[in-house]
């Protein structure tokens, strides 16, 4: 089955060095790009079939939360990895909230963008490891594709262990208390609890604990 991505950039310049870098280096079959959110929308309303949606939170007809909060409750099955030039530690944990898969920065190498990439495609998640190391996490080499989460030393009731699993996914709230059937309420009131758990503040942190708790490698 061939491999598709879809760049979402408002500057054409970035766009198209980054589809022919990625194509070029055999990363995608094919590559697609959308200047901005409404042409997003379109594209996804008529083929949603992309294993990757690299998207610019500096769109100029939307904000980069709206874009995100709209994926990932629509099209879920969709990984986004988030392709920003602003890229202190507070955006990239705020991106990790509403359920992205990864963050690199635009000024990373060609090398770092297709390690992230290949990362987030596995099944993993991305954090740069700048940003890991600001939050007290030290980076690991081979940290990304999913294992199972049921770790004993975590002591997760089974509701929590329910949501832990789906906040691994990279779901944001509303779409685990969709898939739960519980409320968004509750999914916070647990997700509160394996913070708690975890001694962290956010997903971006549980994520990168997780690590190194061996849960997720």
């Amino acid at each position: 089955m061939p491999t598709r991505a879809l760049i979402v950039d408002d500057h054409p310049i970035v766009g198209e060095a980054l589809v022919t870098s990625l194509v070029s280096l055999n990363v995608f079959d094919e590559v697609k790009t959308a200047n901005c959110f409404h042409s997003l929308v379109e594209q996804l309303s008529i083929d949603a079939h992309f294993q990757l949606l690299i998207l610019d939170l500096s769109l100029t007809d939307t904000s980069g939360s709206r874009s995100i909060e709209f994926i990932r409750e629509h099209y879920a099955q969709v990984p986004i990895l988030i392709f920003s030039a602003f890229d202190s530690t507070d955006i990239v944990t705020q991106c990790f909230e509403y359920g992205v898969h990864g963050f690199v920065s635009k000024n990373s190498s060609m090398q770092v963008i297709v390690s992230a990439i290949r990362v987030v495609v596995a099944g993993g998640m991305y954090i740069p490891p700048a940003v890991a190391r600001s939050m007290g996490f030290e980076p690991s080499e081979a940290t990304e594709s999913l294992l199972e989460p049921n770790d004993p030393k975590l002591h997760f009731t089974p509701k929590q262990q329910e949501v832990f699993e789906q906040l691994l996914l990279g779901l944001p709230n509303k779409v685990i208390a969709r898939r739960l059937n519980i409320a968004e309420g509750t999914v916070k009131t647990h997700l509160h609890g394996i913070y708690q758990i975890l001694r962290v503040n956010s997903r971006a942190q549980a994520i990168l604990k997780s690590r190194q708790l061996h849960i997720i490698r």
